[in-house]
């Protein structure tokens, strides 16, 4: 058996096998939070990992970098296929400029495997270190695509740990911290050691994936706990200004939230992302009308609406929070961490020719700041974000500390019937297990949901469809550690392993297979 994983570890086959392993991580987030095999994920995710680092441990550097790059076309290339959707079907790009930039990103990113596998060979003088230095090397370089250049953490490992107990974690490190411990739990299975030392081996395994998560069982003391109703209007996207088809969307949302009324009265009502697609000044009439079955039925609005600062002439994807009561000052947040080439246009000079080719409205929003106060509403706080910011933790965390409860807001139709609403929500249900806190999230066309502070979805309208979504969400003020340090502790844990392991050797000081370490 030996001799035949030397053989491909040497012939062309390899890089067939990395692409297979590549993929098979990428099917880890295709899983849907109600797939019967959401359980399975973790295993398929580690069985992949294991090959990669079982392969990698014993290559060249040469076709080291060669087989990280490959693994990551196959990770990157089947997890992030849908990117051109919104360019070719709603930006009016010939599809084959769409496929080529999808391409491009993909290419892109894969870069990150390439460089992973290239370091973990290069630093690592035998299988063992290699094995060693894998978590600290993937899990940083993981962080490092969240912050370089236009961050796109996307993927990332520790988001097919969601549904496990692993994924608990989180709340003690961030998504990050998952995909370290992940990574060290498949290289501690891993190891070469002598047989004398395998229940050892097998006992660090079981205390990272078992006995840690278990230290997180307690739940904090409950706030005040309020009822909330999401509306999901499933509208077109709206490629241009037509006054009669816009006004169609404020029918429909105003509709739902009329048979909702009906019933009874929540304490807050929540509509999506582009809700309402005039910016807020035009919508003044119109909100004033909303207001005033408010003050009749009592609940607060909270929706997204595009808002114009008149004093710097900025433009903002905004929410709106706008109170029922005698108040008549609304609360808006701008969302802050902007989608590239869809709200903005990163690095102008280079990609000033994206324009002549792609034509996506309101792309070109200003910045709100990193943290803003929350919304309250309802008597509950609400730490708010919009659609791609549930991708960045760190970021999430920061006005998390102050809320009891986190919401999104979404509008994914720009990206059709893909994956891409499954793998949103999935991201997003870490933030809840990164902050301890529930999530309410409304989308215009899927997947709007309730989830609890582990992660679980308590309640999800199916997609595509209209409805509303009526639930008690209960409010928590406690502060996890990830949301008191962020992912300072996993950079520095990165670092000095790294450090120690290449440098000082303090964790190899023993013989392993007669090979002096």
């Amino acid at each position: 058996m030996y001799k035949q994983w030397q053989y491909l570890r040497q012939s062309r086959w390899l890089y067939a096998m990395a692409l297979v392993l590549g993929l098979m991580q990428a099917l880890v987030f295709d899983v849907a939070f109600d797939s019967p095999f959401r359980h399975l994920a973790p295993y398929l995710s580690m069985l992949s990992l294991a090959g990669f680092l079982w392969l990698l441990k014993d290559l060249t550097l040469r076709r080291a970098a060669i087989f990280g790059y490959v693994f990551g076309l196959g990770v990157f290339g089947w997890g992030l296929n849908w990117v051109y959707i919104s360019m070719a079907q709603f930006g009016g790009a010939p599809l084959s400029f769409a496929l080529l930039a999808n391409a491009a990103v993909v290419a892109y990113l894969a870069l990150y495997w390439l460089v992973a596998a290239y370091l973990i060979v290069k630093w690592g003088k035998t299988p063992n270190q290699r094995l060693l230095l894998a978590p600290a090397v993937i899990a940083l370089l993981e962080w490092v695509r969240s912050v370089f250049l236009i961050g796109f953490p996307w993927l990332s490992i520790g988001y097919g740990f969601v549904d496990s107990s692993l994924g608990q974690l989180a709340s003690l490190g961030g998504v990050f911290f998952v995909s370290f411990i992940a990574t060290l739990f498949t290289a501690v299975l891993l190891w070469d050691v002598p047989q004398r030392f395998a229940r050892g081996k097998l006992a660090v395994a079981l205390v990272l994936v078992i006995i840690l998560p278990l230290q997180l069982a307690s739940p904090p003391a409950a706030d005040k706990t309020i009822n909330i109703t999401l509306i999901q209007g499933n509208m077109p996207v709206i490629t241009e200004y037509n006054h009669a088809r816009m006004s169609k969307n404020l029918d429909q949302y105003m509709a739902l939230t009329d048979k909702v009324l009906a019933h009874r009265a929540p304490d807050v009502v929540i509509w999506p992302e582009a809700a309402i697609p005039f910016f807020y000044v035009e919508a003044g009439d119109f909100l004033a009308n909303v207001w005033e079955v408010q003050f009749t039925h009592g609940f607060d609005l909270i929706t997204g609406v595009p808002h114009i600062d008149f004093k710097s002439n900025d433009i903002y994807n905004a929410i709106v929070l706008q109170k029922y009561g005698n108040d008549p000052n609304a609360q808006f947040y701008y969302k802050q961490h902007l989608l590239p080439f869809g709200e903005y246009l990163p690095f102008r000079p280079v990609f000033a020719f994206f324009k002549d080719f792609v034509d996506i409205p309101m792309s070109d929003f200003s910045r709100g700041q990193v943290v803003q106060p929350p919304f309250l509403a309802g008597g509950l706080t609400f730490s708010p974000s919009i659609c791609f910011e549930a991708v960045f933790g760190d970021e999430i965390r920061q006005s998390a500390r102050a809320a009891d409860i986190l919401l999104n807001i979404s509008n994914d139709a720009w990206f059709g019937k893909s994956k891409a609403q499954a793998q949103h929500l999935n991201i997003a249900r870490m933030r809840a297990i990164e902050n301890q806190k529930m999530l309410v999230r409304a989308t215009n066309d899927g997947l709007t949901a309730i989830v609890d502070r582990q992660g679980k979805i308590l309640q999800a309208l199916p997609p595509f469809k209209e409805g509303t979504l009526t639930a008690t969400v209960t409010g928590y003020s406690a502060t996890t550690l990830y949301a008191k340090y962020g992912d300072t502790p996993i950079i520095i844990l990165c670092l000095v392993m790294i450090a120690v392991i290449t440098k000082i050797g303090l964790f190899l000081r023993f013989k392993v297979a007669g090979e002096k370490v």
